[in-house]
């Protein structure tokens, strides 16, 4: 971890709201052009006729608009208001993405368009069974959908109460009859544990998260992958997973289960456990269980893949 990644994340543990979290986020953003400021309950940011808008909930993503920038822009429709091009994601609203022409209800920030990443060595196909474990407000669900067809069948899981409730809008809105919503965490065991759930992509394990903010840990349920394959009654062809640096201790947990029920896998490993990326414990895991695995940044952050050995 750098010495700016310490910093950052002791500022955000210490006062995720202060003034010295504000300033450092400005100093990295000016670095690329860019103007943030913080107003009551929203924060904005500007890059010459660019302007884009968090609700101050989302304070932890200010990186990621800064890094993402340009890709927010070539990925959605922007609104026009006067000179400026405006993405306005202060309150929950419908955002039509660029390359398809589809639109999701978004509670927050929009969904980053990871589809290629996630399907970068398996696409999945009619007939296959598909786990999107951490599927927020669903825009991966309803790609899957169409990929595995009626015949097939997608489990998203996603326990945060805002992002569910997105979740089950877009399911409605675009008819995803093959889709079952799983209000259900996936870490290393069946039960519960406590998560915080603001209505944002950064929603996690409340152990797992840089910081926590008072008011929005909440016990949820938990699934362990063995007993999610009981409970559903099939083992998975392939599963993605975004879940905030669980996926550590959820693959950890099920390598036995791996062994025996090869499944594709793609996991965004862009996430910090015990100060290094998921994504290089993760290959070894899974290398030690047989499974050919490998990582990349080349679709902007940290992707691990894994594909199991031959039968």
């Amino acid at each position: 971890m750098t010495i700016v990644s310490n910093i950052k994340n002791r500022l955000l543990r210490s006062d995720p709201k202060g003034l010295a979290l504000l300033l450092a986020f400005r100093a990295q953003a000016a670095a690329h052009g860019i103007r943030v400021r913080r107003s009551a309950g929203t924060i904005s940011f500007v890059c010459g006729r660019r302007q884009v808008i968090l609700g101050a909930r989302d304070i932890m993503s200010v990186p990621f608009v800064v890094h993402e920038w340009d890709r927010l822009f070539a990925t959605l429709d922007g609104e026009s208001r006067g000179q400026r091009t405006v993405l306005d994601f202060s309150q929950p609203g419908l955002h039509r993405y660029r390359r398809h022409g589809l639109a999701f209800y978004c509670p927050s920030l929009a969904e980053d368009d990871s589809m290629d990443a996630y399907t970068d060595f398996y696409h999945p196909q009619p007939g296959d069974i598909v786990w999107d474990v951490g599927a927020n407000a669903g825009m991966t669900a309803y790609f899957f959908a169409q990929m595995v067809g009626p015949v097939g069948r997608v489990y998203a899981f996603e326990p945060d109460d805002t992002n569910y409730e997105f979740l089950l809008r877009n399911i409605e809105m675009h008819q995803l009859s093959n889709v079952t919503p799983v209000k259900a965490a996936l870490p290393s065991q069946t039960g519960t544990a406590s998560f915080d759930m603001d209505g944002t992509m950064g929603a996690g394990l409340t152990h797992l998260l840089s910081y926590s903010v008072a008011g929005y840990s909440k016990v949820v349920e938990t699934l362990s992958l063995q007993d999610a394959c009981t409970q559903f009654g099939s083992v998975p062809n392939y599963i993605k997973m975004d879940i905030e640096g669980a996926e550590l201790s959820a693959i950890a947990s099920s390598l036995d289960f791996l062994r025996r029920h090869p499944i594709h896998l793609a996991i965004e490993s862009n996430h910090l456990v015990n100060g290094q990326f998921t994504s290089g414990p993760l290959e070894q895991l899974l290398i030690g269980a047989g499974y050919r695995a490998w990582s990349s940044d080349k679709f902007g952050q940290l992707f691990t893949w894994a594909e199991p050995p031959p039968e």
